[in-house]
């Protein structure tokens, strides 16, 4: 027997071999190798235990007691045998395993607790299975199962029926997908190459989890290095300067940030000089460590110098200039000149050898691999440096937008990028995103991702990959550099997506076939994110930042608006954006420096190469050149001298190309124009003698080298909007401060309800949502939508595959927190002391309200209640009165009107009950034949109020507020939003399959709505909500409210959305006549019209069917899709092709131009005279408490979304049939267009403006 050459002792201790199987199970259940890992410990086991049972059974010894398994007492006896034990606990180590493993798998396919939602480096969500908080529970029940099987089996089950319940997936996840499930990219070898990193340093080529590790011990040791070593080392520096520095210098107006004291400063700069003197054959390890110490002490002063380095300088050059008698000083790793003289000589008259330089050191191996010929860091005579330029100035040149040609469609474009600021200073965040996505726009003609502006902007504002090797490593190993670097990877695949473009093609071109494509798109993503995010995000900055000083706001805006070109240049020669220029010392240099040094009597020598410092902050304050180069003046005569981008200015507009200094920057007409567009953007309003100062400028004439002629700038007008809205502010901008006093009123739901609208508005402009950022439709296994039942009896999706994390923990708690009862709740009565109170109220507060599409100049006059029943938000609800009244049907009142035409009834929320002391809403407005009011109908006080009568303005303002609070609430709400918008999305998410081509078709109409409902049903219509506190109705009235409208809503398709008696035909005008009255007559139908083309077109092209015929495709998931819409909106069946193209159309105009009709709340909170939330008696203003309820829904519900007018196509499927759907897609594009034209056009001759149904102003989806 086997079991005769092993002692009992050793086989026992063989089961300790099934902890490889719970290691493998517990940290990598799923890895291709993990099955053998798993399984082989156990089949050993099950080997022995059989060789054990044959034992048992067939080769007993004679005197052995029977077998007996159904007594104790026979199993006490088996047990007295020791190969008996060693078999029970195999088997129990077995089946222990068996149970876990089936843990594993119940768990990982049936609950969603261990995964985490993360977004690659191409902005793809994917699922992984990281070690989230839900995995570690599950690790201690799987372990406490290998110790204690059935107690772990037991504890899991508990698990299942308690916490995990809610995490229970409907659908089984496949687990043995690639963890990457959601990446469904193809991407060409091409983009492939661009992807795949290159190795840098050892460890880059670990396997990722390894990888990781290694980073992580790397760091620790930087960090451990650094605080034991480094700053130890420096702090004995500084002692040593104390104890040997003796000299004494003349006090100067500049002085530098005190943390780094004279003394330290000073000693340093002398060792560098000896330092920089030695030999290079007697620069020994010694030498070096030194020169490091003395490199960390120049980090330390130059950071603690950022905001002023020309102090810094002033400081050292002073220095040099009373102990050496010297125009040089040392800085960083070489020698720094200032004068306005040497800094040209030295980057423009003598060709610079150039280096892997930057700031004042050596820059990372990250930032000289990522491109073999990155012209920044090549020298003039390099072959490599001329063909990088040559590139970069034909890539320039073939951009397919500039801002020096009046191009409306890209200004509009830019416009929504970058929407215009006009009530408060930016933050500089929002300033540089500003300068990545106007460059990334006009270089492409396309848009960048969301993490392609997180990345643009680390590259703007993190300076450590042009910090050295050494200094990366002490800073958590190389990690803060490895982030800048992934930044540069993201821009890099960013432009990959434009390949095609005009501008890069350029680029490969002028390559001439002697740099592959996916080098020049390198050289390309670096030049972008070197010179095309720090210096003109910063200085773009600057000049904002002085438009926006309080001290000589209207003298700067005033100079600007002058001469942009000319601010933005004195701008940048006295701020920091390139503090030093940086070129290698050649014989010219060496000979200057050495004979300076020489005529003072001291002989040095400077070896070859040695880095030389070009300070442009010294050199552009130079008193030899600049009459008071300290001060601010754009108008002074000797601004062209200014050295800023690479060259003087002067040489730099020569008209001789030939005479152009040899390196200056490719991209200077280019930055220029870009910061004057952002700063136009974000100028403020100032007044000049009570006329508005408008920021009109247009780049429109350029001389025949591509330099833009100073004096051929030009304005360019404002929209009417902002004009009007600027009329408005102009007054209340004089006034400072936040007015506390109507704070104080607020109650305390209110005060934070502020703060959150302030947090979503920065999050907002931050990361604003974009069409780019729609995804392809996605399913993660591990999610189900999560229907949530409201109060208002619907049924909400919770869980959105375009917002897949969710809200964050913040959010989340500061969500619970607002919705807890501890919050008081009152209709607080307190009122403004004055309109120029409550005006100054909105605007300072509420500086984010978006921009009206319309503004109402004329607000209380009867002519404007013509304007809002005809071109207003409720015009849809205006008819004819073709019908003479009877009784029992309409209103009484109503047999008195002979001479009433029209009528606009917002009577409908007249049967509610409201809160005391406020009174019910309801009106209804009559209109006579030529369109002028003529009486209306006061529902609560039941009283037929005719022009002129007692009342008369009081029932104005009732019916205003009334037709406000019915379509907010009954048209935008419930109807929109809760109804429409909902079935829409929840339909397709629940039975289209996300391959499905209808799936894609209406993904960007359906992107976030699934959120942005559930975000408004439980911060918005709750209980205590912020509508509840709006609105007078108590909430259980509230929801009466809401069944009302939902038990009388019917699905209507966009033509019947007015009524026929509404028809030119049925009021006996033409249709020219009909549109300058009722606009949105034209507008609606031609909007259905374009869509419905749209829909009809891909249908025939993906499902090649005959619309003549009028059948439905066979196609189970759509007939789901169908049935679920049917029975949700009350549609008796559809059964025709023709219909369900109708409802699908229908619903597209819902979540786009419909919901930009009832839902653009903007244009009637300018006033809070205009629009009152609840009704009081004697009252026609609202109470400080309610407007500023209403003006945070306002902004809250302004919150941008994707634009209807840009790209998605990249949501379009590459199948066989990609082109006809592009074409279909870009006419689709095409006639939106000119529909916007075409209103445009129109409403300079309407009666009144009406932007409803103007496609620029749409989003693609129903937003807040």
């Amino acid at each position: 027997m086997i079991l005769k050459f092993t002692s009992p002792d050793v086989l026992f201790n063989l089961d300790n071999i099934i902890v490889i199987s719970w290691l493998t199970l517990i940290f990598a259940p799923f890895k291709k190798l993990s099955k053998y890992f798993i399984l082989s410990p156990p089949l050993f086991l099950a080997t022995l235990y059989t060789i054990i049972l044959f034992r048992t059974l067939f080769f007993r010894e004679p005197d052995s007691p029977p077998l007996d398994f159904f007594h104790l007492s026979g199993w006490f006896a088996l047990l007295k045998d020791p190969y008996m034990i060693i078999g029970s606990t195999s088997h129990f180590c077995i089946m222990d395993l068996w149970v876990g493993y089936w843990m594993v798998y119940d768990f990982y396919s049936g609950y969603t607790f261990a995964y985490s939602i993360t977004m690659n480096s191409n902005g793809v969500y994917q699922v992984t299975k990281s070690w989230t908080f839900g995995r570690i529970i599950f690790t201690i029940i799987l372990l406490l199962t290998y110790m204690v099987g059935p107690f772990g089996f037991l504890m899991y089950h508990l698990a299942k029926f308690t916490f995990l319940k809610k995490y229970e997936t409907h659908v089984r996840i496949n687990i043995k997908d690639d963890l990457d499930i959601i990446d469904k990219t193809n991407n060409n070898q091409f983009q492939t190459d661009l992807i795949t990193r290159r190795y840098v340093r050892f460890g880059d080529q670990f396997p990722e989890p390894l990888r990781k590790i290694y980073h992580v011990i790397v760091g620790t040791i930087g960090s451990i290095v650094l605080f034991t070593i480094a700053l130890p080392a420096y702090i004995m520096l500084r002692i040593y300067c104390r104890i040997t520095y003796h000299s004494k210098l003349n006090k100067t107006s500049t002085n530098p940030n005190k943390f780094i004291p004279e003394y330290v400063r000073n000693a340093v700069a002398s060792m560098k000089l000896t330092s920089l003197t030695t030999p290079y054959e007697k620069r020994n390890w010694i030498w070096h460590l030194k020169f490091m110490l003395l490199q960390i002490s120049t980090f330390i002063e130059y950071i603690a110098n950022a905001d002023t380095p020309h102090f810094l300088f002033t400081a050292l050059q002073n220095y040099f200039t009373e102990i050496y008698h010297v125009s040089c000083y040392t800085f960083g790793d070489g020698i720094g000149v200032g004068s306005h003289a040497l800094v040209k000589r030295y980057l423009q008259d003598i060709p610079p050898n150039k280096g892997f330089e930057s700031l004042g050191w050596n820059i990372s191996s990250s930032q000289k691999t990522f491109c073999d010929f990155t012209t920044i860091f090549l020298s003039s005579d390099n072959p490599d440096m001329k063909l990088s330029r040559q590139i970069v100035f034909q890539w320039l040149h073939a951009f397919p937008y500039n801002l020096r040609t009046n191009n409306n469609e890209a200004r509009t474009y830019l416009s929504r990028i970058v929407p215009r600021r006009i009530d408060r200073q930016p933050e500089s965040d929002a300033i540089t995103q500003a300068v990545g996505e106007v460059m990334f726009f006009l270089a492409t003609g396309g848009e960048l991702k969301k993490h392609e502006r997180e990345a643009f902007h680390e590259c703007a504002t993190a300076p450590f990959i042009f910090f050295p090797d050494w200094f990366n490593f002490l800073l958590a190993g190389h990690y803060l550099e490895r982030k800048t670097l992934n930044g540069y990877y993201t821009i890099l695949q960013a432009f990959s997506r434009y390949v095609d473009g005009p501008a890069l093609r350029a680029a490969f071109k002028a390559a001439d076939n002697k740099k592959s494509n996916s080098e020049v798109l390198r050289l390309i993503a670096i030049v972008f994110s070197i010179a095309g995010s720090a210096a003109p995000s910063k200085l773009a900055g600057t000049v904002i930042e002085r438009l926006w000083c309080e001290k000589d706001k209207e003298k700067n805006v005033r100079l600007f608006k002058k001469n942009p070109h000319n601010f933005i240049k004195e701008c940048a020669r006295l701020d920091k954006i390139v503090p030093n220029v940086n070129v290698f010392a050649t014989q010219e240099i060496i000979n200057d420096i050495e004979k300076d040094f020489q005529n003072n009597n001291q002989n040095i020598k400077i070896p070859e190469n040695t880095p030389i410092h070009c300070s442009l902050v010294l050199a552009n304050r130079d008193k030899n050149v600049f009459q008071n180069p300290d001060e601010f003046l754009p108008e002074r005569s000797d601004l062209n001298k200014i050295i800023v981008w690479n060259g003087v200015e002067e040489d730099i507009l020569n008209a001789d190309i030939t005479k152009r200094p040899v390196r200056y920057c490719p991209g200077h007409d280019f930055s220029i124009d870009v910061i004057q567009f952002v700063a136009e953007q974000f100028l403020p309003i100032v007044s000049d003698d009570g006329n508005v100062q408008e920021p009109d400028f247009l780049l429109d004439e350029i001389d025949g080298q591509n330099h833009v002629s100073e004096e051929n700038l030009n304005m360019k007008a404002l929209d009417e909007n902002d004009k009007k809205l600027i009329s408005m502010n102009l007054n209340i901008n004089g006034l400072n401060g936040i007015d506390l006093s109507c704070y104080a009123v607020l109650d305390n739901y209110t005060k934070i309800v502020i703060y959150l609208m302030q947090k979503a508005v920065k999050e907002s402009n931050l990361a604003p949502s974009r069409a780019i950022d729609i995804d392809d439709p996605l399913h993660l296994p591990a999610h189900d939508l999560g229907i949530l039942r409201t109060d208002m009896a619907k049924f909400l999706p919770t869980w959105d595959e375009d917002d897949p994390k969710g809200s964050g923990l913040d959010r989340r708690i500061a969500r619970w927190l607002v919705n807890q009862n501890i919050w008081d709740f009152y209709d607080s009565p307190v009122e403004f002391n004055s309109l120029e109170q409550a005006i100054k109220w909105r605007v300072q507060m509420f500086s984010d309200l978006p921009v009206p599409n319309v503004i109402y100049e004329d607000m209380f006059s009867d002519k404007a209640l013509t304007q809002l029943a005809f071109a207003g938000c409720a015009c849809h609800y205006t008819q004819r009165m073709e019908k003479e009244w009877t009784p029992g049907s309409g209103i009484p009142e109503q047999r008195f009107m002979k001479n009433a035409v029209y009528v606009n009834d917002m009577t409908g929320l007249s049967a509610f009950n409201v809160r005391k002391p406020f009174e019910r809403y309801g009106a209804a407005a009559y209109f006579d034949e030529d369109f002028q009011i003529i009486a209306i109908y006061w529902s609560h006080a039941n009283q037929l109020i005719k022009k002129g009568e007692q009342f008369w303005n009081h029932a104005k303002y009732v019916w205003r507020s009334s037709f406000f609070a019915y379509i907010t609430i009954r048209d935008h709400l419930i109807v929109t939003h809760m109804i429409e918008g909902n079935v829409f999305v929840s339909a397709s998410r629940q039975h289209l399959p996300t391959d499905h081509s209808l799936r894609r078709f209406i993904k960007p109409f359906t992107y976030h709505t699934i959120s942005v409902n559930y975000q408004a049903s439980v911060t918005l219509v709750n209980n205590r909500g912020l509508v509840h506190r709006i609105w007078a109705f108590d909430y259980d009235e509230f929801l009466k409210v809401c069944d009302y409208i939902s038990m009388n809503y019917k699905f209507l398709l966009l033509p019947d959305f007015i009524s026929d008696t509404m028809s030119p035909e049925n009021n006996k005008k033409s249709a020219d006549e009909w549109d300058k009255i009722y606009p949105i007559y034209h507008d609606i139908n031609t909007f259905w019209m374009i869509i419905r083309k749209y829909v009809t077109n891909f249908f025939e092209i993906n499902y090649k069917v005959n619309i003549k015929n009028d059948d439905l495709p066979t196609d189970l998931h759509m007939k789901d899709f169908i049935d679920e819409i049917c029975k949700q909106l009350g549609i008796e069946g559809i059964t025709s092709l023709q219909r369900f193209i109708d409802v699908l159309t229908k619903l597209i105009a819902s979540s786009t131009g419909v919901h930009e009709h009832v839902g653009q709340i903007s244009d009637y909170m300018l006033d809070p005279r205009f629009i009152g939330a609840k009704l009081q008696e004697g009252k026609e203003i609202q109470n400080i408490q309610t407007y500023t309820q209403i003006l945070v829904l306002s902004v809250v519900t302004g919150l941008r979304m994707p634009g209807l007018l840009e790209d998605w196509s990249h949501l379009i499927e590459r199948n066989q049939y990609y082109s006809k759907n592009l074409e279909n897609y870009e006419t689709f594009k095409q006639d939106l267009k000119d529909l916007s034209k075409d209103i445009d056009d129109r409403n300079k001759i309407r009666n009144y403006p009406f932007q409803s149904f103007n496609p620029k102003y749409m989003e693609c989806s129903t937003s807040v």
